[in-house]
C-alpha cells in the first residue's frame, strides 16, 4: 500500500556515483544529518529504508537494519522510535548503506532496482507533540562513497556476495557522531521522480510486516586449538571470557580456532588497539571436515568437532589494521556470518597488536518458543533441541534453506518449517510474509519461483504445489477467509499451469527444459541433481500425484470462501488423474507399486508416497502400497526433505509405529556432534537445513497427537501415538491458546490428559482406534483398559 507521507523526504544518493561502482560486486556509502535539539524530552520516529540494505545509527547506536527482504514491487521501510537515542545540544543520524548492482550477483535474497537510494523520514516532536525538527532526507544530507571495503562473491558462500577485504586506513572512523569532521563529504542528491500520471517509482513503500531482527551479545565458549607458540590458550580464554586484553608482538603470526558452543548467526565484533598494518584473517565454518570433493557443493563430513583430523573451510574477511594509539580501533563485517568455529589469523608487522574484545551478536527472527516436548526416551529430547535450533537458524528476514550457504527462500523449504513455527510458537507473522512473497514470484505462465525473494529467477516446477499446500495449512491453524480470498487467483494460476500441461493420457506431460524438475536429493538421483533418472524417457509420474493432492487442497480451501462450484471442478480434475496414474502408471509385476514414468519399470519411495498423499490409492491398498515400499531396499529412499511427507503417509495408512526406526539418519547425526541438522547425505554441503527439523512436527502433531480438525483450530483432534514410548508430554502453541498434552501406558492402561482452550471442541482418538468427543479442550482426562 502507498504511503500518503512518502513525498515529504527525498530518495538520495551521492551525486559521484559511476558506472565503474554499478560494476562492483556491492559498494558502501556513508550517510549522515547533524542536527541540534534544546533541552527535551523529544518523540521522534522514522521511516527508513534503501537500496539495497542499510544500517542506521543515531549518535553512533546502531538503531535499524534493513530494509525488510522484499522485491521491485513490495519495498519495504522500517518505523523506528529514536526517541531514547537523542539528547540536548548536536545530534547525529547517520547510515551506511550497501548497493548491490544490477550487473552482478551480490546476495541473491536481496533485491536491488536500477537505482541506489536511501530514504528517510522523520519529525522530531516536543512533549507537547509539536514539530520542532525534521530528518527527512535531501541536500541537506551529507555523502561520502567509501573506499576502504571490497565485497567479493565468495567461493563457499558463491549466493551471498558478503565477503570482504578492508583497508583500515580508508574506513571513516567514528563518522556517526557528534563532532566528526564531514568538511570533504558531499551534499547527497535528490531524486525526482514524475508520478503524476501512474508511473511508480523504482521502490513502492510499504510497512515491514515482521518484527526487527533481534541482536543480543554473547561471548565464545572456547578455544579449540592454538596453532602457533606465540599466544596461549589460556590468554586466549582470558580475552573472550573475562575481557583481559591480548596483546600479539610484532613481526608475529598467532592462528586460533574459537568455538561458539554450537552453530549460531551473528555478527563479528573486534576491538583493537595499535598494531599498524596487521593483517586479521577470519574465517567461518560449520564444523571441522575433511578436504572438500568439490568445492562447495560435495563434502566429506564425519565428527564435526574433530580438530585432529579435520580443518576448518570457508572464505576468509580480511581486514588490515590502521594502528590506532588513543582509541580503540573496532571492525564488524555489515552482514551476519554463520559459525559454529572461527578462525582468526593474525600477521602484525612492525608494532604489536592489542585486542580488547572479540565476540559476536547474535541475530535472527525473534522466535518465542512457547511449544515443548519429553518423552520416555531421551534421544528423542535431543532431536527436538537440535531441531528447535536448526529452525531459529533458518529464520531471519524470510525463512531460508540454510543461513551459511545461501539464506534463500525455497517453498519445498519453507512449507515444512512454517508448519514447525506454528507448533512451536504460534507465530504466523514470518509465513503470511512468505504466502506474499511467493505470490509476487508468480510467473506469466502460472508458475511461482521456486525460492523468493530471489533477484536471480529459478522454477522448479512441484514447488508451486508446496505453496498451495502452505496456504492450506494456514487455513487449517488459522481460518482466516480474507487470506484465503487473496491468493486464490493465484491458486488457479498454478493450478490451471498443470492443467495445460496434460497429455493424451491425462497425465502431466514433462516439464519445459529450462525448469529444474527437482524431487529430492537421492544417491541415486545425484547425477541428476535431484530429479528421477526416468526423466529421460519422459514425465515424471511425481508431478501428476502432487498436482492431484493440490487440488484436493485447493478443493478445501474453495469451500472454505464459498467457492463450490470450484471446489466441485477441482475434485472431478484430481479424481481424473488418480484415474490416468493407475492406468498408465502402475507396474503389474512389481507388487503394485506405481512407476517413476508411464511405461518405465523404474521406482522410488517418493512416487510410493504421493500415490498414497494423493488418494490415488486409499485404505487397505495404500497401507500395502507403504510396507511394500519400506521393505524395498532397491529403490531411491527419502531425504530428509521428503521424510516429512513419508510420515504423513505412514501416519495416513496407519504404519506411524514404523516411523522409529527411521529415525536413524537424525540419530547419526547426534553422534557426529551436529548442533543442527544437515541438508542431505549426498552432498553433505549445508550443516543447517530447515527441512531436517521434522521432529518438531512428528513430536507435537503425531506423538502427542495435537491438530487442528476444522479450520482455524476451531475444534482441536488429538490422537496419540504411542511408538516405542512409555510416556510422553509437553505444550503445543495454537491460535486458540496452548494445548498441554500428557500420556503414559502401562501393561493394563493407557491414560491421557489434555487441557486445551475452554471453548474449543475436543476430539479424542485413542491409540485403539476409539473416538472420543467432548465440548471443551479443558481439563480432559481419558482411562483405556488394555
Amino acid at each position: 500500500m502507498l504511503v500518503n507521507w512518502e513525498e515529504e523526504a527525498k530518495w538520495i544518493w551521492t551525486p559521484d556515483w559511476t558506472m565503474d561502482d554499478e560494476n562492483k560486486v556491492g559498494s558502501f556509502i556513508y550517510f549522515q544529518k547533524t542536527f541540534n535539539l534544546e533541552n527535551g524530552p523529544h518523540q521522534a520516529e522514522i521511516k527508513v529504508s534503501a537500496d539495497s540494505r542499510y544500517r542506521l545509527f543515531v549518535n553512533g547506536v546502531s538503531v535499524s537494519f534493513g530494509p525488510c527482504k522484499g522485491d521491485r514491487f513490495t519495498w519495504y521501510y522500517e518505523t523506528v522510535d529514536i526517541s531514547s537515542f537523542l539528547r540536548a545540544g548536536e545530534n547525529v543520524i547517520a547510515a551506511q548503506v550497501l548497493r548491490y548492482s544490477p550487473m552482478q550477483d551480490g546476495n541473491e535474497s536481496v533485491w536491488r532496482t536500477r537505482l541506489a537510494g536511501l530514504y528517510v523520514h522523520g519529525i522530531i516532536r516536543d512533549s507537547a507533540g509539536h514539530m520542532v525538527n525534521q530528518l527527512h532526507t535531501d541536500e541537506s544530507w551529507h555523502c561520502m562513497k567509501d573506499t576502504a571495503i571490497s565485497l567479493s562473491q565468495g567461493i563457499y558462500t558463491v549466493f551471498l556476495g558478503i565477503t570482504e577485504e578492508v583497508d583500515g586506513l580508508k574506513l571513516p572512523f567514528e563518522w556517526n557522531v557528534s563532532g566528526y569532521d564531514d568538511g570533504g563529504w558531499l551534499p547527497a542528491s535528490p531524486y525526482r521522480f514524475d508520478t503524476l500520471h501512474g508511473a511508480l517509482k523504482p521502490w513502492v513503500l510499504t510497512e515491514r510486516a515482521i518484527p526487527l531482527m533481534k541482536e543480543e551479545n554473547q561471548r565464545f565458549s572456547n578455544v579449540q586449538r592454538v596453532m602457533d607458540s606465540e599466544v596461549s590458550s589460556d590468554a586466549w580464554l582470558d580475552l573472550l571470557y573475562r575481557d583481559v586484553p591480548l596483546t600479539i608482538p610484532a613481526h608475529s603470526r598467532v592462528i586460533a580456532e574459537l568455538d561458539a558452543g554450537e552453530l549460531t548467526t551473528g555478527f563479528l565484533q573486534l576491538a583493537m588497539s595499535q598494531g599498524a598494518e596487521t593483517k586479521i584473517s577470519l574465517l567461518c565454518a560449520e564444523c571441522y571436515e575433511q578436504e572438500p570433493k568439490l568445492v562447495p557443493w560435495m563434502r566429506e563430513k564425519g565428527d564435526r568437532t574433530d580438530s585432529e583430523t579435520g580443518s576448518l573451510c570457508g572464505d576468509y574477511d580480511i581486514y588490515r589494521v590502521a594502528g590506532m594509539r588513543d582509541k580503540f580501533e573496532t571492525y564488524e563485517p555489515f552482514w551476519f556470518r554463520t559459525f559454529r568455529y572461527v578462525r582468526i589469523e593474525i600477521e602484525t608487522k612492525g608494532q604489536p597488536l592489542t585486542l580488547h574484545q572479540l565476540d559476536y551478536r547474535e541475530t535472527g527472527y525473534p522466535l518465542e518458543v512457547i511449544g515443548h516436548f519429553n518423552s520416555s526416551d531421551d534421544l528423542y529430547s535431543k532431536l527436538w533441541d537440535i531441531s528447535l535450533r536448526t529452525l531459529q537458524l533458518c529464520m531471519h528476514e524470510s525463512y531460508e534453506d540454510c543461513p551459511y550457504y545461501e539464506q534463500l527462500q525455497y517453498a519445498m523449504d519453507t512449507r515444512s518449517q512454517i508448519l514447525f513455527t506454528y507448533n512451536v510458537s504460534g507465530d504466523d507473522r514470518l509465513a503470511r510474509k512468505t504466502f506474499y512473497d511467493f505470490h509476487s514470484s508468480l510467473l506469466p505462465q502460472g508458475l511461482t519461483q521456486s525460492r523468493y525473494p530471489s533477484y536471480a529467477p529459478q522454477v522448479i516446477p512441484g514447488f508451486s504445489l508446496y505453496w498451495i499446500h502452505m496456504l492450506h495449512d494456514h487455513m487449517m491453524y488459522y481460518g482466516d477467509v480474507q487470506l484465503m480470498k487473496r491468493y486464490r487467483s493465484s491458486v488457479d494460476a498454478v493450478l490451471d499451469y498443470y492443467d495445460r500441461m496434460l497429455d493424451e493420457r491425462g497425465l502431466v506431460g514433462a516439464m519445459p527444459s529450462q525448469y529444474w524438475s527437482f524431487i529430492d536429493w537421492t544417491d541415486e538421483w545425484k547425477e541428476s541433481f535431484g530429479v528421477p533418472t526416468v526423466s529421460h524417457h519422459g514425465p515424471l509420474t511425481i508431478h501428476s500425484l502432487m498436482y492431484a493432492a493440490a487440488l484436493r487442497k485447493a478443493a478445501e480451501m474453495a469451500v472454505f470462501v464459498g467457492r463450490e462450484g470450484v471446489a466441485s471442478e477441482y475434485r472431478e480434475r484430481a479424481e481424473r488423474i488418480c484415474t490416468a496414474v493407475v492406468a498408465n502408471c502402475r507396474s503389474i509385476g512389481n507388487s503394485g507399486m506405481f512407476t517413476d514414468g508411464p511405461g518405465v519399470e523404474l521406482f522410488s519411495q517418493q512416487t510410493q508416497i504421493w500415490a498414497v498423499l494423493s488418494e490415488t490409492v486409499k485404505g487397505e491398498e495404500a497401507k500395502q502400497l507403504m510396507e511394500i515400499t519400506l521393505a524395498n531396499d532397491s529403490i531411491p529412499k527419502s531425504s530428509f526433505a521428503m521424510s516429512f511427507y513419508l510420515f504423513r503417509a505412514l501416519a495416513a495408512t496407519n504404519l506411524y509405529d514404523r516411523v522409529h526406526s527411521l529415525w536413524e539418519p537424525w540419530r547419526k547425526m547426534v553422534d557426529q556432534n551436529l548442533t543442527t541438522w544437515m541438508e542431505d547425505t549426498v552432498s553433505q554441503r549445508s550443516d543447517c537445513h530447515g527441512w531436517g527439523a521434522v521432529p518438531l512436527y512428528e513430536f507435537t502433531s503425531e506423538i502427542l497427537g495435537v491438530q487442528p480438525e476444522t479450520p482455524g483450530y476451531g475444534s482441536i483432534r488429538v490422537r496419540p501415538r504411542v511408538d516405542h514410548l512409555t510416556w510422553a508430554k509437553g505444550q503445543v502453541a495454537t491460535p486458540k491458546g496452548q494445548v498441554k498434552v500428557e500420556w503414559h501406558r502401562s501393561e493394563g492402561e493407557f491414560i491421557v490428559r489434555v487441557d486445551g482452550p475452554e471453548q474449543t471442541p475436543l476430539t479424542l482418538i485413542l491409540p485403539d482406534g476409539n473416538i472420543q468427543h467432548f465440548k471443551s479442550a479443558a481439563s480432559v482426562q481419558y482411562i483405556l483398559k488394555l
